[in-house]
Order: structure tokens, then sequence, then C-alpha cells
């Protein structure tokens, strides 16, 4: 049973020197503590899995735990880019009775037969911690190379075992046991004292206040679980912006590439104030993007109502030597031929072969996603009847939701004085930082994932990947779920096509100090209402682009989404550039850009001529650098984005129709500092 004491003020000292991060310097006088009082997790990390890898007399890999604030933990439960504190426990410390290899090579005894699993412990502490509740996840990473600064080191990949501070009855049930769609029940971590007033309203449910007592506060005898080896590798990509054109009749969405972060731009996407090619966004939204509103079941009108939606293409992977420039590159592209080089391999000639390679991506090394993202359909446990229910997206309309999901996520502006854009980034020139701070509100764009369109064993013919030919497949009996198992069928897919909705979800109180009351965040959607998709289009045919019943439908079938939304305005979408996201539900995920195509910090600038960093050489991945990225631009109509909001109320009810102007972007989308 996990305890809690006040923290004695000599003891907070030590915890506080100890931990990671700073402690700001008490003001109480001379007479006060050097440090102000802070909450500390005590407890046992607990490991459950093969033995581990050793090298020099010394394990590879530690046990890395992260601490989320329960108010907004990571994806894909909430937007977390990163832990309120961590820590880690040496391999030598959690394996202390482990022999270890003496050589200089690395020896894995999985590898040489010794396949048996192991239990080992250790003690942890994590500190210094504010008031809140907390979830404890964590991972042993076999491999050794976590990095806490850098996207692509700093979450677990294939073959480290996951776990954290959870029910570990519910995970070792049957019915979870084995089945992808199962995310671990996190317990709450509660470090402080609870206020008595009305909880307030997170991402992860109501969740009281807490404050910690003048004397500190030691939260003890949490036990950290470790067993899940995971089977999977990140889902790696580079990302393709897709340009779609419809059939005279209607019956056939044909998909082109139109622009690949992995080549130079060979042109300038619609609106973008970018004038550097190697900054061009792979697509371009218009801030007052005009959707359909959804149409039926048929196949003409689901197709008419796809094509108004901007579309990605994810490919799985970085680029293949052996494919030479992409399709359609510019004269001026680069080389693709990124394989060797991801996999901590050769890189590029121009990268100086002598320099680092910091990538260890894993590609081709086998496994169940070998080369593919492993896609498969979103399911909910039903406490009531003990099963598994297969989900559709929230609008619903029969269209699954499947993992993985792909989330789009505001980058922060890179602005000259005055507001006005900066297309050379004086201020960023990595351009991956995200926007989530205070008075700098977290904006995401949700993605479709689609299924590909031979993955339903044939049932549907060689069609492309449609919503249509997504929402079919899961007509079919047990394509996508099988509901006597509750086990999803898994489709390896090499790319992903995703349909973008034109809304975004703007977070504005995630990061107020005193915490508001209700955190969650504003769909926010240029129109309410569009001409429905259905040939011919009609100006007095008219519907909602927005269900009307969004944040009331009590469709155990469709996804909820009231964890994340409390209401509904309309107004034009943010400007800004946007990072793409890929998330399953075990937390494993990638985004591009990230620190491996883009120089950061000390590294200086991108070299792009070179592939390399101007300060601290070292090799670029092109295809995850700064094209990497969707840009909502400006107005397609300047009568758009520019007059007050309208009051916000129920959805659909006296909001922007079809034909009117569509509001300026609202407060809650938008810097206030």
């Amino acid at each position: 049973m996990r305890t809690a004491r006040l923290l004695a003020p000599a003891a907070l000292l030590v915890a506080t020197i100890v931990g990671c991060g700073t402690v700001p310097n008490d003001p109480g006088g001379p007479n006060g503590r050097l440090f102000a009082a802070a909450g500390v997790i005590e407890g046992t990390v607990v490991y459950q899995g093969p033995r581990p890898c050793s090298s020099n007399g010394h394990i590879v890999g530690n046990a890395i735990l992260l601490v989320f604030d329960r108010r907004n933990p990571p994806p894909p439960a909430g937007l977390a880019v990163v832990p309120a504190n961590f820590a880690d426990v040496l391999g030598d410390v959690l394996f202390a009775n482990e022999p270890r290899y003496t050589g200089s090579d690395l020896y894995c005894p999985p590898a040489h037969g010794f396949t048996e699993t192991i239990t080992a412990s250790a003690p942890f502490a994590v500190s210094p911690l504010a008031g809140a509740s907390y979830e404890i996840e964590a991972f042993f990473d076999t491999t050794g190379d976590f990095l806490p600064t850098f996207k692509f080191r700093q979450l677990p990949e294939q073959g480290d075992v996951g776990g954290g501070d959870i029910d570990t009855v519910d995970a070792l049930k049957a019915i979870n046991v084995g089945n992808p769609d199962y995310q671990p029940h996190f317990l709450p971590v509660d470090v402080g004292v609870a206020e008595t007033a009305t909880p307030d309203v997170s991402l992860d449910g109501t969740i009281p206040i807490y404050d910690i007592p003048s004397s500190g506060y030691v939260v003890q005898n949490v036990t950290v679980s470790i067993g899940e080896v995971l089977p999977t590798t990140r889902p790696y990509f580079y990302a393709e912006g897709i340009t779609t054109a419809l059939s005279p009749d209607d019956s056939m969405l044909t998909p082109t590439v139109a622009e690949e972060s992995d080549v130079v731009a060979p042109d300038t996407p619609p609106g973008t104030a970018e004038i550097d090619p190697n900054y061009m966004p792979i697509l371009t939204i218009p801030q007052d993007l005009q959707a359909l509103s959804p149409p039926g079941l048929s196949q003409n009108g689901a197709n008419l109502f796809e094509q108004a939606l901007p579309h990605l293409k994810l490919v799985f992977g970085v680029p293949d030597p052996s494919g030479g420039p992409s399709s359609g590159a510019a004269p001026n592209s680069v080389p693709v031929n990124e394989l060797s080089c991801a996999t901590g391999g050769a890189c590029p000639e121009s990268t100086n072969p002598g320099q680092d390679n910091p990538f260890h991506f894993q590609l081709q090394q086998g496994g169940s996603s070998e080369g593919a993202f492993d896609v498969f359909q979103n399911a909910v446990f039903d406490s009531a009847s003990q099963a598994w229910v297969p989900l559709q997206i929230a609008e619903g309309n029969k269209v699954p939701m499947l993992w993985p999901v792909v989330i789009l996520s505001k980058l922060v502006d890179d602005d000259l004085v005055g507001g006005q854009p900066d297309p050379e980034h004086t201020n960023d020139p990595s351009s991956i930082t995200p926007q989530g701070s205070a008075g700098q509100p977290v904006v995401i764009m949700q993605g479709i994932t689609l299924l590909e369109s031979n993955a339903a064993a044939g049932a549907l013919g060689a069609q492309p990947d449609t919503l249509y030919n997504t929402a079919g497949a899961s007509l079919i009996s047990n394509s996508l779920f099988d509901t006597t198992t509750g086990l999803p069928t898994v489709f390896p897919q090499d790319h992903l096509m995703v349909a973008l909705r034109p809304s975004v979800i703007c977070f504005s109180h995630l990061f107020d100090d005193p915490p508001a009351a209700d955190q969650r965040g504003v769909l926010v959607t240029p129109f309410s209402q569009g001409e429905v998709a259905e040939a011919p289009l009609s100006s007095s045919n008219l519907g909602p682009i927005v269900p009307p019943d969004l944040l009331s439908n009590a469709d155990p079938t469709r996804f909820q989404v009231t964890n994340l939304v409390s209401s509904i305005e309309y107004g034009c979408l943010p400007k800004g550039r946007y990072a793409i996201n890929v998330v399953y539900p075990d937390g494993q995920a990638w985004t591009v850009p990230n620190e491996t195509g883009a120089c950061s910090g000390s590294e200086g600038t991108t070299d792009f001529t070179n592939l390399t960093c101007t300060l601290q050489p070292r090799p670029v991945l092109y295809s995850q650098g700064n094209r990497a990225v969707v840009e909502v631009v400006g107005a397609t109509n300047p009568a758009n984005c520019q007059g007050p909001n309208p009051p916000a109320g129920p959805p659909n009810q006296g909001a922007v129709a079809f034909g009117s102007p569509a509001p300026g972007v609202p407060p809650d989308c938008l810097p206030t500092q």
C-alpha cells in the first residue's frame, strides 16, 4: 500500500539536491529555507522480462521513469510533449546480481538462447514535484540510447520493456493480454493535500487541486512494474502532400503526390509565406477551409465529400537508396539515400563520413512491423458486457477509427516585430518547437486514418485509400474486428493515407496558474453548414459540418470527444506551421519535423547543401526536416477571417452558415503573450 507523509526540512533539502531539474529559492527572508517546499515520489521498480545486454562489465540500458501531470497526460490520452519530471534507475543498480559480459562488444543473452524471464527490483525517487495528481509511465531502455532532449531518442522502441505504475491485475486479464488496443490503466499518484473545492475538469477527467504543505510531501511505496516487451518499432515515416481528383461520375477518387518532404520543393505551395525551398510545406490549408456536409453511405457522395478535405500520405521509414530520386522530383532534389544513414550506417558522402552517426532507426530488422505501419481498429472495453467494442470515428457514419492516429500540432510562430511571418526563420532556425506554454495555446488538427484499399482481403477490390472503402471494410463481417476474441485484425501497410478534418482544437488553459477549472479545449471550424455532398451540389441543400450531437451522443460505438472538447466555436483556423504526429495506443510515436532533419541549439543552423550542422557537424536526414510540415495559410476569400466571433452556443445554432463570411480566429486559439 502506498503511503504519504509530510517531508521534514532536512530531508527535503537532500531530496531536491539529488532530484532532476531545479527548485526556486525560498523568498522567505534570511531565516527561510534554501529551497521551497516540494513533493517527492519514492518506491520500487520491479522488472520482469528478458535478461539485459551487457558490455565492458556493465549492464546496457537503464529504467526510465516519466512522471506526467494527469491533467495533461501524454498521447494518446493527452497532449503532453515532455513529462513534469523524470528519473532513471541505472541498469547496474536494477540488475545488481545479473552476470555482466566483460568484453568490449555487446552480449545479449536472448540472442544466445537464454530466453527465460527474470525478476529484478531497485528503489527509486523522483523530485522535486509540485502539488498535483501524477501518473508514472516507464520502460527499460534495452539499447541504452535514451536521450531526454531529442524527440527521436526519448521514447521506447522495439525490444524495450514497457510499464509504469499500472493496474497489473487489469493488465493481466486474459481478454487484455496481447490485445493491441489495450491501454494500461495508470494509477494516480497524488502529491500534496487535496483542496476541498469542487474538482476541476482536465483531459483525464475530474481531478482536485493539490497543495504542498510548508514542510513538503512524500509519497512512498509506489510500485512501478516493467514487463511488456514492445514488439513493434516506432512508426517512422516521411510525409507527402496529396491532391485528389474525382472521376466524371464521382465513382473514383484518385490521389496524386504533389509535394514530398524528402526532396527540395519543386514549386511554391499556394499561400505559403516561405521563401526558402528547404522550408516549403508539403501541404497548405486555407484558414477558411470550406468543407461539405457529410452525405449518406453512397460511394459517389462519400467521394465528393472527401475530395473537399486536405490529404496527407505518410510513407513508412525513410527513402530507400535503391529507389534514386523520388518520382516527380525537381531537378535540384537531394538524392534519396537515407536508409543506411538512418539505421546507423554510412551517410551520404556530402555529410563527411567521419562524423558520428547518432541515428538508430529500427528499420528492416524483422518483427511484425517490418517495413510497415500496423493498422487496426480502435476499441474500448465495455465493463457491463465484459467485451471489447470496436469504435467509429467521432462523426460516426460507419467510418472505423483506426490506429495509428495522426495528429497535427502547431509549432511556435517565428515572427518579426509587428507579428508578421519571418520567412527566414531568424528566431527559430530549426522550426521544430511545439507551441504550448503559459499564454501559448496548444493547437491540434485531427486526421482520419484510412485503410489501404487492398487490406480488407480484396473484398473491396483495387481501389484507392478512401473514406468510402474504409467504411465499407468495417461493414464486412470480421474483416477489421473479431467480436468473438475481442481482437482487431492487424493490417501491415507501407503507408498511411490521412484525411484532415476542417477544424482544430485549441487548448488555451493547460498551463494556467492557478489551474483553470476546465482545461479542455474548444473545437473551432470556419463554418457551421455546408452543401450536402450529393451530386449536384446545391446551395439550397445544406447540412451541418460538425455533427449536432458531437458533444452529447451516447453511442458506445462512436469515439467520445468530451474528454478533449468542452465547446464548439465558429471561426477561421489559426495560421502557422504544424508538425505531423503518428501515435499508437502503447504510446510509441514519431513526429516530423524532428532533430534528425534539423539542427538546433549549439549545433548551429542546418547546412542543406552538405546535409550537416554548421557548428557541431553531424548528419541530417532531409526527409525528417523542415519541409515535413503542413501550413495553415491565409483565407481564400478576403471577406473571411475579419470580423469577431459569434457567441459560443449549441452546435450549428445561429452560427456561420454556408455563404456567410467566416469570423476571425477565436481568442482561445491565439497567443496572449
